[in-house]
């Protein structure tokens, strides 16, 4: 496997600034989706944006083979481009358009006209099944469109990782369901890979690469669901009775 993030004991920050005690040690490559379940409260969110390097934390963390903690400001801003971060509720600008807050980032970097980003953020915009009003206003939109035009908007920048905090969270079943094909194709139709936070547990059964249980307890990957459903580690058993 060629590797495009490497971890090792990686080891985020709580809010109130102590460590995490227990270390994250991960490697994965291009067309796998990794699924970071387990209670609320337990560090999903935190030990994901780790893994993405937006927030600094103890260990060693390796993006596209190049060390995160070494990098300065202008090598990480062209790194970003290829690690993109979704945070949960998909924040968009709210003063302009669908179709603008999806190709502002790529006019920011210069990547192209005005006119031949619009022509790419349609291309991209239609490729996600995106149904809504390209020129309305994030706040008129409903939930799966914004996050929608959220993925366009990191798309346009060619990003070879993923990563997605509670992507499913607000959308209902049918959204869910057009939203797990889209994270397929990303994976194993464009190659990217995919690290989602997520309580879907029937998205992570059917189609995690790796499961990473995140719990007080400890943190421990898994291979498939197979093997995370027999695990006989007490927290899982209380982790899937609950869910």
């Amino acid at each position: 496997m060629n590797a495009l993030l490497h971890a090792e004991d990686l080891r985020p920050h709580r809010e109130n600034g102590t460590l995490f005690e227990h270390g994250l040690s991960l490697t994965s490559g291009g067309g796998r989706i990794v699924c970071l379940v387990g209670p609320n409260g337990s560090g999903k969110t935190a030990y994901l944006r780790a893994l993405a390097g937006v927030d600094p934390a103890a260990g060693h963390l390796r993006i596209l083979d190049r060390d995160v903690a070494s990098l300065d400001t202008a090598a990480w801003r062209g790194l970003r481009r290829q690690a993109a971060y979704i945070s949960e509720g998909a924040p968009l600008l709210s003063v302009v358009g669908g179709l603008d807050n999806v190709t502002l980032p790529a006019l920011y970097h210069r990547l192209g006209s005005q006119q031949t980003m619009q022509a790419r953020a349609r291309e991209l915009l239609a490729f996600l099944g995106y149904a809504g009003a390209q020129d309305m206003l994030p706040a008129h939109l409903n939930q799966h469109q914004r996050l929608l035009l959220a993925i366009a908007r990191c798309l346009m920048l060619e990003p070879q990782l993923l990563f997605l905090d509670e992507p499913f969270h607000m959308t209902d079943e049918d959204c869910r369901n057009r939203e797990s094909g889209i994270y397929l194709k990303l994976a194993h139709e464009r190659g990217l890979a995919l690290f989602i936070s997520t309580h879907n547990l029937g998205f992570v059964k059917r189609h995690a690469s790796e499961i990473v249980f995140i719990h007080p307890d400890g943190v421990q990957c898994y291979g498939a669901w197979a093997d995370f459903a027999a695990a006989p580690r007490p927290a899982i058993r209380q982790f899937l009775h609950a869910a």
